[in-house]
Formats: structure tokens, C-alpha cells, sequence
């Protein structure tokens, strides 16, 4: 499928013109997952909001920019693409 199909796609499926879905800038999405080595967990520091990674949940959050030791639960964690940005190491 190219970008004029999916939008025509849209358009038909929403009733709208192809114009007004151009607009939204819909796009192609690579079916490809990434790899694991490119995916991380992180945690927000709740100090400073520094994203964090490599956190040990039992021994806490140690986030470098602040100097701070903060408790962090399992739903606290998320997974970020590190390929793109360099993360705040934690200890």
C-alpha cells in the first residue's frame, strides 16, 4: 500500500474527501518490531523528571541530575526506544 492508497482508504472508510485526510497527515507504519536491543524500561526521576534507565526496583531510583534515592514501583516503569536519544544512566 503506498500513501495515495491509505489515504483513499481512510476517506472511504470516514466519508471525508482524500483533502481533508491528507490534512491529518496519516503515514505507513513499519510492520517490522524493533529489535529488543533497541528497547529499555525507564522510569521518570520524580525529582527532577529525568528519564532513567536501567533502574533496579529493589534497591530504588538513583537518578545522577539530582542526587536523590526515590522508591519506584513496577507501573512507575515504561519502555523507551533508546536507538534515538541518549538516556540518564542510573546507579
Amino acid at each position: 500500500m503506498n500513501q495515495s492508497e491509505l489515504e483513499r482508504a481512510v476517506a472511504r472508510a470516514t466519508g471525508e474527501s482524500r483533502r481533508f485526510v491528507r490534512q491529518f497527515g496519516f503515514s505507513l507504519v513499519d510492520d517490522e518490531p524493533k529489535p529488543a536491543d533497541e528497547l529499555t524500561l525507564a522510569v521518570d526521576c520524580p525529582g527532577c523528571g529525568a528519564v532513567c534507565d536501567g533502574c533496579n526496583l529493589g534497591q530504588g531510583l538513583e537518578c545522577p541530575r539530582c542526587d536523590a534515592v526515590y522508591p519506584v514501583s513496577v507501573d512507575e516503569l515504561y519502555v523507551v526506544d533508546n536507538s534515538h536519544q541518549p538516556l540518564v544512566a542510573c546507579a
